[in-house]
């Protein structure tokens, strides 16, 4: 239900935002036709004063119609310019006074004349030159973007209002879908806590009960059964603990590493001889092929430690029977590379997406046979990235995964 509420108000939100948007365009073609219609009419008005203007020379007047009748010196063709340039002036002046500041050409065209398609201002000129058909028109250089322009602080600011908007949304709604992973994993988690400790608790409880008995105590290797469970089960929550812990650590910038010149191939042995017991349990086995002649590194031997732990600890688990493990070395680029392969199961695509995820763990549904928080792949890449190496993986379903780790060498 909770899923859907969630669903259910982000469709809304979008809606919402929609109409916003929609009502926000609306308003600023609005705004724009309303300062278009003002520029025409102050246009017009303009012209129409100027025009006024120019009439009250009505010998001047005479001669402009005269000459556009004839046009045949080159007298005509000066004295009908002077007469435009005159004109131009008076408009010049009008479109000044009425704050009109963008840039035109103008032209006065007779009858004979063939009239301009393109978009301009026409005045009719027929009192001033008794010619009907005589036109003065008005051409505006890039007139779109001078009306952008006169719309000026309104435009910009409701263009950064709605693309903040819009961002803030986003980053909202990412933020919310985010939250809610990480919930359903920290819960996952929980329920895995709750499951791991479950299980040696169970165990050290029952040891202990039995210790009670008269009969284990007359025996003592009985005892020292019991007293070997104890120590090995209380072993194993205090592991699962310290990972925790670290993790913790790590989130919160806290990881202090201390590093120390090591051999990753005698770091990769012993990490080989420390979980032998679980490879021969599943009567597996684990090979070498250390090619790299240079596998010194300054690194935490600790940390490191329990990287490699960790891979090899995936690879045992993850194996249905018989683990087959093979850890490899070379050297790349002045780097030491690492690489942890198994023939188990394997991911798919989607699950290698978020196999370093904090607390992703690949579902298996109501099935509980490999153990663990879901936290040793993303422990393990921040302690590599800690480290100012590199982890990746490649893997394919039920044929096995490669993990490999990048080192810088000292």
């Amino acid at each position: 239900m909770t899923r859907y509420k969630s669903q259910i108000f982000i469709g809304i939100s979008i809606v919402v935002l929609i109409a916003l948007l929609a009502i926000q365009v609306q308003w600023i073609n609005q705004a724009r036709k309303l300062n278009e219609e003002q520029f025409r009419h102050l246009v017009g008005l303009a012209l129409h004063e100027s025009v006024s203007e120019f009439m009250k020379d009505q010998q001047s007047c005479y001669e402009m119609s005269e000459c556009m009748k004839k046009l045949k010196s080159k007298t005509d063709s000066a004295r009908l310019k002077s007469e435009i340039k005159r004109l131009n002036l008076i408009i010049e002046n009008k479109f000044k006074q009425h704050q009109i500041n963008s840039n035109y050409t103008i032209e006065v065209l007779s009858r004979a004349d063939k009239q301009p398609k393109s978009r301009c201002f026409y005045y009719s000129m027929q009192r001033a030159l008794s010619d009907d058909k005589a036109m003065l028109n008005v051409y505006f250089d890039k007139r779109e973007k001078n009306l952008l322009d006169s719309m000026g602080t309104m435009f910009t600011a409701s263009l950064i209002a709605i693309i903040i908007l819009f961002s803030l949304f986003g980053i909202t709604v990412l933020s919310l879908l985010r939250d809610k992973k990480i919930l359903g994993r920290t819960t996952d988690l929980i329920n895995n806590i709750a499951h791991e400790f479950k299980t040696p608790m169970a165990s050290i409880a029952l040891a202990c009960g039995m210790l009670k008995r008269d009969k284990v105590l007359a025996n003592p290797e009985n005892v020292t059964h019991y007293s070997d469970v104890i120590y090995s089960e209380n072993n194993r929550l205090r592991h699962q603990v310290e990972q925790l812990l670290k993790l913790a650590c790590i989130e919160r910038g806290e990881l202090k590493v201390n590093a120390n010149e090591i051999s990753i191939h005698d770091l990769l042995s012993e990490c080989a001889s420390c979980l032998d017991i679980h490879i021969k349990e599943k009567q597996g086995e684990i090979s070498f092929d250390l090619k790299a002649l240079k596998d010194k590194v300054n690194v935490d031997e600790a940390l490191i430690q329990n990287v490699f732990k960790n891979l090899i600890d995936n690879a045992i688990k993850y194996s249905s029977e018989n683990p087959k493990i093979k850890i490899c070395s070379e050297n790349k680029n002045n780097e030491l590379h690492i690489s942890i392969s198994d023939k188990g199961i394997g991911m798919s695509r989607e699950e290698q997406k978020h196999i370093f995820d904090r607390y992703y763990r690949a579902h298996t549904g109501d099935i509980h046979n490999v153990k663990g928080f879901g936290i040793g792949l993303s422990y393990s890449k921040m302690i590599v990235d800690a480290h100012k190496g590199s982890i990746k993986v490649w893997s394919k379903k039920n044929i096995g995964s490669t993990f490999t780790v990048v080192l810088p060498l000292s």
